[in-house]
């Protein structure tokens, strides 16, 4: 076994995996769990414990990933359903795939990486708009719900984060003036899928990302503060008057706020307000620490059985049914102020870690934005593809930390 190992090319074997697992990532559920276990796989078969430690241990981001993932699998302690918590656990442990990755890729490798996820984009959204078109049908997608490999929530993310790296590259000075008309154009396919598809978490992480993206370019002024407003105007204004799918969830949002105010919370925002109420009195009861990992639904039905609020039997039962949908309220219950406190300790810390690359600077303070404004509408780690996708872009984004590290020691 040790000879078999030693034969192992572990640069290369990274480097084609994770081409392939960036290409895949929002093509197939399978490729997504195979690649995440094949890279903690390859961490632990190179065994070089000491060397990949003593770097971890000069990165404080890295430190505030592995202090949250600790106090997540200790909540475990203080779960009352074990075997529901330890399945939900999973989605966490697949972070150690963030250090195979940061800890294995050359600087002059990550670029390649950041590109084959683009073209298996650019792949998903010509899938996307031929279902929507009618040309063709995927897994039973429709054109007022053109997703065919994941949830249009999930994708959302994922198509509003492409389209800010277009957007990023248009606004730099790092590109010719011929490739930004490349750029442009798959700039407005990719703006144009986000708000064909029904998901209202990305369009509003995109939404807030737009203005991060300019402020990085142009910093904070009033001209740039309007620039944004605008920008942001014409490109939401067009999504309105063009697509029927937007217009159709735009409307529905409105109608979901006035319910609220009626009273009525059987809609889609209306059920995430009633989530509030409930996590409110679950919170109170154990600040610190939280309820133990896992233990969402058994937490909300005990709470609702001693106050239901007054709502209607539907809210009721749906509530415990399903996640928060709001990863701040996931995070919070289930691992009390200390584990909310570790998260946003942690995107601290990625959010300064110094990144020698511009471009993946500028990209990791997108990141974290459009993730941190997504997670009140998703409890975007326990979803598949956009937890696999966190893994993949900040394992590059590390890696590049983590290689400036290595240049200037």
């Amino acid at each position: 076994m040790k000879n078999i190992i030693n034969k192992i090319d572990f640069n290369q074997t990274y480097y084609y995996s994770l081409l392939i697992f960036a290409f895949a990532l929002p093509l197939s559920r399978a490729t997504n769990s195979f690649f995440t276990i094949l890279l903690i796989v390859l961490l632990v078969l190179q065994s070089d414990y000491k060397k990949h430690f003593a770097l971890i241990k000069q990165s404080k981001a890295a430190l505030g990933i592995l202090a949250f993932l600790a106090f997540a699998t200790i909540s475990i302690l203080w779960s009352e359903d074990k075997i529901k918590a330890l399945d939900f656990m999973r989605n966490y442990w697949q972070w150690f795939a963030i250090f195979a990755i940061a800890l294995n890729l050359k600087t002059d490798q990550i670029k390649s990486v950041l590109s084959a996820f683009i073209f298996g984009m650019f792949l998903s959204e010509m899938l996307v708009y031929g279902i929507y078109f009618e040309f063709w049908s995927i897994n039973g997608a429709s054109p007022s719900s053109p997703s065919p490999f994941m949830m249009h929530m999930d994708y959302s993310v994922l198509l509003a984060f492409t389209a800010m790296i277009l957007l990023n590259r248009l606004l730099s000075d790092r590109y010719t003036k011929k490739q930004k008309i490349f750029m442009l154009l798959f700039f407005i396919t990719v703006a144009g899928n986000l708000f064909i598809n029904k998901g209202r978490t990305g369009q509003l992480g995109f939404l807030v990302a737009i203005f991060v993206a300019v402020f990085i370019h142009y910093r904070v002024s009033i001209k740039s503060i309007l620039s944004s407003i605008l920008l942001a105007g014409v490109i939401f204004t067009l999504a309105y008057n063009i697509s029927g799918n937007f217009k159709v969830r735009a409307n529905e949002g409105l109608n979901d706020i006035q319910g609220i105010f009626k009273g009525h919370y059987e809609t889609s925002w209306g059920l995430r307000v009633a989530q509030y109420f409930v996590a409110g009195e679950i919170f109170l009861r154990d600040p610190l620490l939280g309820v133990g990992v896992g233990d969402w639904n058994i937490a909300t039905k005990e709470s609702l059985q001693r106050d239901d609020h007054d709502f209607s039997k539907f809210v009721i039962e749906f509530i415990p049914r399903y996640h928060s949908h709001n990863q701040y309220l996931e995070v919070l219950i289930q691992e009390g102020l200390v584990g909310l406190a570790l998260l946003f300790i942690m995107f601290y810390y990625l959010f300064k870690m110094k990144i020698d690359d511009k471009e993946l600077s500028e990209l990791r303070y997108i990141l974290i934005v459009l993730f941190m404004v997504s997670f009140v509408g998703e409890p975007l780690w326990m979803k598949q593809f956009t937890n696999v996708m966190f893994i993949l872009l900040v394992g590059l984004m590390l890696g590049a930390s983590f290689n400036a590290k290595k240049i200037n020691t």
